[in-house]
C-alpha cells in the first residue's frame, strides 16, 4: 500500500468510528441541576393537636343565627421560620394565598357513580390579610386576618364558613439571584365554636373564658373550637347544614 494514503485513510476510519457512536451519545440523558430553595417552616398556634388555624364569627350558634353576635376570633396565627442553607434569613418578598376548599355534588357532570362528592377550590386570598412579624432574622410569626365582607356574598358571613389552605410564600435576593420558598398550612373558618354547641353522641361544651383586652374589648377563648370534630371540613359542613346551606350540587 502506499504510505502516502495511510493518513488519509486513518482520518476515514476516525471519522466513520466516532460517527457510529454519535446517536449513543445523543440518548445519553441530560444532567439536572437543582436551583437552590428557601426552606419556609409554619406551626399553626390555634389547634395545635389538629394543626390548623381557627377563626369564628360568633360566641354561640344562636349569636350567629340572630346576627347580635359581638365575640369573634378573626385572627390565625402561626410561627414560621424562613430559612436558606440551614440559616435563617429575613425573606425580600413575602406574600399568602388562601384557598377556601368547599364540597358540591355532581349531579350533571359526574364521571361515575363513585364521584358522589367533589372538592372544589375557590381563591379567597382578598378576603385575607398576612402580616408577617419577625423577631429576628428569618424567625417570628405570622398573623392572618380575615377582612371579609358579608354585604358581598348572598349568603353573609355563613358564605364564608368553610376549610381553607393557606400557602405561604417567600423570596431571597443572593446577588444576581432569587431563591423562592412555600409553606401550606391550614385555616378553619366557623360560624361559632362547635365546642358550644350540644351533638348527639358528642360531650357537652367546653366552658369558655373571657378576657378583656385594653380598648375595652372581649376576647373568648375556647378549650376546643372544633369540638368532638375530627377535621374542619366535617364542622364546616355541620355548621352549614344547620344554618340551611346544603351542600351545592353541580
Amino acid at each position: 500500500m502506499n504510505k502516502r494514503y495511510l493518513p488519509a485513510i486513518a482520518a476515514l476510519l476516525i471519522v466513520v468510528t466516532c460517527t457510529s457512536f454519535l446517536p449513543v451519545f445523543a440518548t445519553l440523558p441530560t444532567r439536572l441541576v437543582a436551583q437552590p430553595t428557601l426552606t419556609v417552616v409554619t406551626i399553626p398556634q390555634d389547634d395545635q393537636l389538629r394543626n390548623t388555624g381557627v377563626m369564628w364569627f360568633a360566641e354561640t350558634q344562636a349569636a350567629f343565627t340572630a346576627g347580635t353576635g359581638t365575640v369573634e376570633d378573626l385572627m390565625a396565627q402561626f410561627k414560621i421560620i424562613v430559612s436558606f442553607n440551614g440559616l435563617p434569613v429575613t425573606p425580600t418578598n413575602f406574600y399568602c394565598q388562601v384557598i377556601e376548599k368547599d364540597k358540591s355534588n355532581p349531579l350533571k357532570n359526574q364521571q361515575a357513580i363513585w364521584e358522589n362528592l367533589v372538592t372544589v377550590p375557590k381563591d379567597e386570598s382578598g378576603n385575607f390579610i398576612c402580616k408577617w412579624r419577625p423577631g429576628k432574622a428569618g424567625v417570628g410569626v405570622l398573623d392572618v386576618y380575615f377582612t371579609g365582607n358579608a354585604e358581598t356574598n348572598p349568603n353573609g358571613l355563613a358564605w364564608f364558613i368553610s376549610d381553607y389552605v393557606l400557602v405561604v410564600g417567600a423570596s431571597f435576593v443572593i446577588g444576581r439571584s432569587t431563591v423562592f420558598g412555600t409553606e401550606i398550612q391550614d385555616i378553619c373558618i366557623l360560624g361559632w365554636p362547635v365546642g358550644t354547641m350540644t351533638v348527639a353522641g358528642m360531650a357537652p361544651a367546653v366552658a369558655a373564658y373571657e378576657i378583656t383586652k385594653p380598648d375595652g374589648t372581649r376576647h373568648w377563648i375556647y378549650a376546643d373550637p372544633l369540638g368532638g370534630f375530627a377535621s374542619c371540613e366535617d364542622a364546616a359542613l355541620v355548621e352549614k347544614a344547620i344554618l340551611g346551606l346544603p351542600i351545592p350540587w353541580t
